[in-house]
């Protein structure tokens, strides 16, 4: 698949930045971001880096707007759709766990937003879950920037350093 990418971006490197934000949201979003993984994210930021179709202070700040848009879609996607799906008899028989997994949202907050943007694993439920649990949209917003902003500082740092490893 990833070759399809790469062949692409040779082809058309003006549409490099589309490729970056389209994957940063991608992998954020709750409903891709289990299927897109984080690493084709970063693999195409190396490549594109690499080839130089972009600066690095560029493929930065559009990764993390991808990611930040992504992020709060999920975040305003929880906000709707969640409460209809904890009514379900699929949730229903999860409500021990679903309460938990409340209890620890409502004490963390928007620090679980840091957290969450640093764990590929759970990167894109994040948002999701904190749509459901009643956070304002605000302290959401607000937390995601900030988290967003250290998650695209430390990409830039990986994609220098282990671009220069492989290019």
């Amino acid at each position: 698949m990833f070759e399809n990418i790469e062949a692409f971006l040779t082809a058309n490197s003006q549409y490099a930045w589309i490729a970056v934000f389209l994957f940063a949201f991608l992998e954020s979003f709750i409903l891709s971001g289990v299927i897109v993984s984080s690493a084709i994210l970063f693999s195409v930021c190396i490549f594109v880096y690499n080839m130089e179709l972009m600066p690095l202070y560029l493929i930065v700040p559009v990764a993390s707007f991808g990611a930040h848009v992504g992020d709060m879609s999920g975040f305003l996607f929880g906000k709707t759709v969640g409460p209809s799906l904890l009514s379900t008899n699929f949730m229903a028989k999860r409500e021990k766990m679903i309460k938990r997994a409340q209890s620890f949202l409502d004490k963390t907050g928007s620090y679980t937003v840091l957290l969450g943007r640093f764990v590929p694993a759970i990167r894109p439920i994040v948002p999701f879950l904190l749509g459901i649990s009643g956070l304002k949209a605000v302290r959401f917003y607000l937390a995601d920037l900030i988290a967003c902003f250290c998650w695209g500082v430390a990409l830039g740092f990986l994609v220098t350093g282990v671009g220069s490893l492989i290019g």
